[in-house]
């Protein structure tokens, strides 16, 4: 039985820009993932047709990582509605190029490593789910909306991605820095994800490192799981820099070598 997802990696592989990224990494990895990490950062027209141009010359893919500053589930109506703006600001951007997944965060409050859940769960959903519904509003297909699984209890968005019928984007990395159970989720939300975003965590605790520090069992179990589950989405080596693009693709290729055997 052999691997059908697409392997791919980041745009901040290399330096230089998205295009100049693409370029580098087509015919090595099968997708790749655009981020538009801060707001206002979004490609330009000449930028966004030379990643469409070789969409089709390296036969890729794109996922879309969204602005970290958009805040879906604020309780603060501007920011909201203004977060909503980013993201469609950025898919509207990326157009051109088409990307297949469309990856974003929704917060507990309006940042990463909030302490506890909203006093008022409810309401949280509601916003969450009025944000993720514009979104929608905007053309961007259910499927194609991908929320990511964060640092809190997947439960506690869950209902609204469910309601809405939206994919998951699961960093299996950072499940594993935090401690958390990533076996349990993936085999919980498989059906409904699309991104699986995979990295190690070195011995500092600073995470996005190559896959040799991502613990070898589990590395294991992960492809095993994902050959076996028949998954066609797409595994994102979430790394930054080349030496851990390298030092993963050859993790990925000996793992699935000895399946091979």
């Amino acid at each position: 039985m052999t691997a059908r997802f697409r392997l791919g990696t980041t745009s901040f592989i290399h330096p230089g820009g998205w295009l100049a990224n693409v370029e580098r990494l087509a015919g090595r990895v099968d997708d790749v993932e655009i981020l538009f990490f801060e707001s206002g950062g979004f490609a330009s027209e000449c930028e966004a047709r030379g990643l469409a141009e070789w969409k089709i010359r390296g036969g890729l893919t794109y996922s879309l990582h969204t602005p970290l500053d958009a805040s879906l589930a604020s309780a603060d109506e501007d920011r909201r509605r203004a977060s909503v703006a980013q993201v469609a600001g950025a898919v509207a951007a990326a157009r051109p190029f088409a990307p297949e997944m469309v990856i974003v965060h929704v917060y507990l409050g309006d940042g990463e490593n909030d302490p506890s859940p909203p006093g008022d769960l409810g309401a949280w959903r509601r916003r969450a789910g009025r944000s993720l519904e514009e979104l929608l509003g905007t053309g961007i297909p259910a499927r194609d909306l991908c929320v990511e699984v964060l640092d809190y209890d997947f439960a506690h968005v869950e209902p609204v991605v469910k309601d809405l019928g939206l994919s998951i984007a699961l960093d299996v990395g950072h499940l594993v820095r935090d401690g958390r159970d990533e076996a349990a989720l993936l085999s919980r939300h498989l059906a409904r994800t699309r991104v699986i975003q995979w990295h190690g965590v070195d011995a500092s605790g600073r995470d996005h490192r190559g896959l040799a520090h991502y613990p070898p069992a589990r590395a294991r179990w992960l492809v095993d799981t994902l050959v076996a589950e028949g998954y066609e989405g797409v595994v994102t080596l979430e790394v930054f820099r080349a030496a851990d693009l390298e030092e993963s693709l050859a993790v990925v290729a000996s793992l699935l070598g000895e399946r091979a055997r």
